[in-house]
């Protein structure tokens, strides 16, 4: 008896494992590239999210024509989303230089804090992208902001997850090209990991 009929579980060979991942780099250069404009940054989340979801749950990605319409689909209410978060992170590194400089008083207790901050809306919107394959923004961070408060575990996992990517693209510049969808994957795994088991 095989290991695949023992487990039910498909055996994979490294040459099928780097074809899957290879689909995930792929799209996520399609991504990066669509995200040029900045006010599709939104949509191209969202749209990353359920296409992931589904190469989570049925093991292969939709075709590249429903990830197109699911796009057309997200792109005008991902418009204020991608707004405000390009205002969100301005305003904040802003600040971020202000109290540094000491242009605001305060000093290392608000900047501390303002960090602190920072970091807890981050996790709110980390948390929030998993549930983007299932609805919008606004239903998508008002269940970020549950998790959070549920399990902080998966906040600070996700922050984690999200600073190794960072350290990637800082580290290895031309890997950010391939990095949107593998980090989108990560955020669902701890999404179904450490949120899901709380909700029942």
């Amino acid at each position: 008896m095989t290991a695949e009929a023992m487990t039910g579980v498909p055996v994979r060979g490294w040459k099928e494992q780097l074809r899957r991942i290879g689909e995930l780099a792929l799209l996520g250069i399609v991504a990066v590239l669509v995200s040029l404009p900045v006010v599709t940054v939104g949509a191209v989340v969202a749209t990353l999210s359920t296409a992931v979801g589904h190469w989570a749950d049925h093991d292969d990605l939709p075709s590249y024509r429903e990830i197109g319409a699911e796009f057309v689909r997200r792109l005008l209410p991902g418009v204020p989303v991608s707004v405000v978060g390009v205002l969100a992170v301005l305003v904040a590194a802003q600040q971020v230089s202000w109290l540094r400089a000491g242009v605001v008083p305060g000093g290392g207790a608000v900047l501390a804090a303002f960090g602190v901050a920072i970091a807890c809306l981050a996790a709110v919107v980390l948390l929030a992208v998993p549930r983007l394959a299932g609805g919008g923004w606004r239903a998508a961070l008002a269940g970020g902001w549950t998790d959070l408060l549920r399990a902080p575990v998966a906040g600070l996992a996700a922050l984690a997850v999200t600073g190794v990517a960072v350290l990637l693209a800082v580290l290895l510049p031309g890997v950010v090209l391939v990095l949107p969808a593998l980090l989108v994957l990560a955020l669902h795994a701890v999404h179904r990991r450490l949120v899901l088991p709380r909700q029942r």
